[in-house]
C-alpha cells in the first residue's frame, strides 16, 4: 500500500468513510461513458456549418474487442488510427488497411488473470485501453494504461518505438522494440468497492511541441474522494490529475499545473498556449486555459454533480467554483467533451480555431478563442459518438464510437436554396404572392436545408417530396408525425403546410402562418422541382 493512501486512510474519519462506501454502492458507473452498444447509422454524405458546407467520406474499422477509444495521428502521407484495443490502420482511402505495427505492451492479458484469481474485484475490461498517439520526428509515441503483473497496480505509461522515417505502409514495428520513457506514480491498486480500475478516467491525451516536449494531460481514474478514498489530483507527488511536461529522451517530468479530473483533449493555441478539455461530471465539463502553477480545483469545486443528483462530497461550494482557477468555459449539461486539436490551413473562416469533439451530444465545437476568453463554441450536430479529432492535411479526421473514421473536407456550395428561389420566376405568380413564397422560403431556411445536407435542426428539404413522413433515422420526430405513415406526396405537403397542428398534433414544427392556398400550392411546386433538380 503507497504512502499516500496509508495517510489519507489515517486521516480520514470513520464517518467520512462509511458515508464514502454507501456513495459507491449507490453508483456504479461513471455515465458519460457508459458500455452501450452505440447505433448503427446510415453514412453521412455531408455536414452543415456556419461558414463552411462539409463533404463527408466514412471508412469502418475492424475492432475485435468490445469498447471505446484510440486516437489519429498522421504519419507522413497517411491517416491512421490507433484502436482502443492497440490496433493500427491506414484509414485514407475507402477501406483500413491492418498495419505492422504492434503495441507497446499493456498487462491486459496479466490484468485479466488477476481478475480471474480475484473475483472480488470488479474490472471492467471495456475501459482498459490504449489513450493517444503521435509522432515526434522518426519516433512514434503511445499513452496507454498499464497494469503491472509484479505489483498487481495500475498506471499511465508512454512508450516510444522507432519509425525509420518510412512511410506507414513500410513500418514494422514489434512488441518489443518499444522503449517505455514515462509512468504515472504512484503505480494504483485496484479499488476493492466499486469498480476496480476507471480506465476511462485516465486522460492521457497529449501534445508534441515544436521542441520536441511532450505534454500530457493526465487523468486521476476518478481516484477523487468519491469513487475512491484518495484525491490524487490534489496531492502534489501525484502525478494524475495533472498537466506535465514530459522530456521523451529523458523521462524528466515537470509539473505545470494540477487539479483535474479527466482531460480528454489538449491543444496548443497560436499564441502557444496550453488548452485543455476536460470531463465533469453530471455538469460541469471544462476548457481550461492551462497557466504556470495553478490549481484548478477538483475535486475541492465542480460546476457538476454526482450522477446520483447529489452533491460531490466535501466540495467547498455547491454549483460555484471558488478559489481556485477557474474554467474559460463549461458546458452545463456535460457533453462529454473529448478531444481537442487546432485547425489551420482548411478553410480561412475556421483556421486557428480549436475544434472538441463529444461524446453524449454528438456534436463537433468549433471554438473561438479571442486571446484568454473565448469567443463562441459552434455547435456542428455529427450524430456520431467523436471520440477523436485530427487535422490530416486538408481533411478533418473524427474517429467514433460507431468504429468508424469521418473524413471531413470543404465541401461545394449548395445552391439549392438559390435554386428554390429562382423557381418562384417560373410559377404563375401575381407579384404579392411571389414576394409571400420568398419570405416563406426565407424562414423554412432557418432550420431546414434545400438540398440533401441536414440543416442544423431539421430535415432537408431536398428530398422530402416523396420521402417517407418521419423517414429519417437521424432526426427525432414527433410521436404524431411517426404515426401518420406513407409519404410526403402533393396533397399531404399541401395538408401540412395549410394546417401543420391538424395534421399532426404536437409536432415541432411551428405553424407556417400561409393563409393563401395559392402561396401553399407554389411551395409544393418548388418542393417537387427541388426533388427533381438535376446534378
Amino acid at each position: 500500500m503507497n504512502r499516500i493512501l496509508l495517510r489519507w486512510l489515517v486521516l480520514v474519519p470513520v464517518t467520512a468513510g462509511i458515508f464514502f462506501l454507501a456513495g459507491l454502492q449507490v453508483f456504479s458507473v461513471l455515465q458519460p461513458e457508459r458500455q452501450s452498444a452505440a447505433p448503427l447509422l446510415e453514412p453521412l454524405d455531408g455536414l452543415e456549418s456556419i461558414f463552411v458546407a462539409l463533404d463527408v467520406e466514412t471508412v469502418s474499422v475492424p475492432v475485435e474487442r468490445a469498447g471505446a477509444g484510440g486516437a489519429l495521428t498522421s504519419i507522413g502521407d497517411a491517416l491512421v488510427v490507433m484502436t482502443h484495443e492497440g490496433g493500427f490502420f491506414e484509414v485514407g482511402g475507402e477501406e483500413a488497411v491492418a498495419l505492422d505495427i504492434a503495441p507497446p505492451p499493456n498487462g491486459f492479458d496479466a490484468m485479466l488473470d488477476f481478475a480471474a484469481a480475484n473475483p472480488d474485484y470488479s474490472f471492467a475490461h471495456f475501459y482498459f485501453r490504449y489513450n493517444d498517439v503521435d509522432v515526434l520526428r522518426d519516433r512514434l509515441i503511445v499513452s496507454f494504461t498499464e497494469w503491472v503483473e509484479e505489483d498487481a497496480c495500475y498506471r499511465t505509461t508512454m512508450a516510444s518505438a522507432p519509425t525509420g522515417g518510412a512511410e506507414a505502409g513500410d513500418i514494422s514495428i514489434a512488441t518489443t522494440d518499444w522503449t517505455p520513457f514515462f509512468s504515472s506514480e504512484p503505480c494504483l491498486e485496484p479499488n476493492t468497492v466499486g469498480r476496480a480500475i476507471h480506465g476511462h478516467m485516465a486522460g492521457g491525451r497529449f501534445r508534441v511541441t515544436d521542441d520536441g516536449t511532450v505534454l500530457l494531460a493526465a487523468g486521476d481514474y476518478a481516484v477523487d474522494g468519491t469513487y475512491n478514498p484518495m484525491a490524487l489530483a490534489q496531492e502534489p507527488d501525484a502525478l494524475y490529475g495533472k498537466v506535465m511536461e514530459i522530456d521523451p529522451d529523458t523521462g524528466d517530468v515537470r509539473v505545470i499545473s494540477q487539479g483535474h479530473s479527466n482531460m480528454q483533449g489538449i491543444a496548443l493555441s497560436r499564441d502557444g498556449s496550453i488548452w485543455t478539455v476536460e470531463h465533469g461530471r453530471r455538469g460541469g465539463d471544462e476548457l481550461n486555459l492551462i497557466r504556470e502553477g495553478r490549481d484548478y480545483g477538483w475535486p475541492q469545486v465542480s460546476l457538476g454533480t454526482r450522477y446520483n443528483r447529489l452533491p460531490l462530497p466535501n466540495t467547498l461550494d455547491y454549483g460555484r467554483h471558488p478559489e481556485f482557477e477557474r474554467p474559460v468555459h463549461a458546458w452545463l449539461p456535460s457533453v462529454a467533451i473529448s478531444s481537442l486539436t487546432r485547425i489551420e490551413d482548411f478553410h480561412p473562416a475556421w483556421d486557428g480555431d480549436l475544434l472538441a469533439g463529444s461524446l453524449s451530444a454528438q456534436t463537433l465545437f468549433r471554438i473561438r478563442l479571442d486571446g484568454d476568453e473565448m469567443l463562441f463554441a459552434e455547435r456542428i450536430p455529427v450524430r456520431h459518438r467523436i471520440r477523436y479529432v485530427h487535422q490530416h492535411g486538408d481533411e478533418i479526421a473524427l474517429w467514433t464510437d460507431q468504429r468508424r473514421v469521418l473524413r471531413l473536407s470543404v465541401g461545394a456550395f449548395d445552391a439549392s436554396y438559390q435554386f428554390a428561389v429562382a423557381k418562384i420566376d417560373d410559377l404563375d405568380l401575381g407579384q404579392r404572392q411571389a414576394a409571400q413564397v420568398e419570405t416563406a422560403l426565407e424562414s423554412c431556411s432557418e432550420c431546414h436545408g434545400f438540398g440533401v445536407t441536414p440543416g442544423i435542426a431539421a430535415p432537408p428539404l431536398g428530398e422530402v417530396f416523396g420521402r417517407d413522413i418521419a423517414g429519417l433515422s437521424d432526426f427525432s420526430y414527433s410521436a404524431a408525425l411517426m404515426q401518420v405513415g406513407g409519404a410526403w406526396d402533393r396533397d399531404r405537403l399541401i395538408a401540412y403546410l395549410d394546417d401543420t397542428e391538424g395534421f399532426a398534433p404536437e409536432g415541432s414544427m411551428p405553424d407556417p402562418g400561409i393563409d393563401d392556398p395559392v402561396v401553399i400550392e407554389a411551395i409544393v411546386d418548388i418542393l417537387v422541382a427541388l426533388r427533381e433538380q438535376p446534378e
